[in-house]
């Protein structure tokens, strides 16, 4: 699973990825193409923001549920070792 997001620059338009895990209400980052300053709010207006928020939350979701699943494995391998 990809743990990157795409952002769209609300100045220059292009698209860029960034880290999931980083992008968040409150975060800010730099424009790759035009190198202004984003600032990530729930309350914007753009509806691009919105739904690149959306989707990190969703992908932090996603990937902590594959880490949870992965422990859960591994914890049912090491009792099933022990049993036997």
């Amino acid at each position: 699973m990809d743990d990157k997001v795409r952002i769209r620059c609300p100045y220059c338009t292009r698209l860029f990825r960034h880290r999931a895990q980083r992008v968040r209400d409150g975060y800010q980052v730099n424009c790759e193409h035009c190198i202004r300053l984003i600032t990530f709010t729930r309350d914007s207006e753009d509806p691009f923001m919105r739904r690149t928020l959306k989707l990190a939350r969703e992908t932090r979701a996603a990937l902590e549920a594959q880490v949870m699943a992965e422990r859960e494995a591994a914890a049912t391998a090491a009792r099933r070792q022990r049993e036997y």
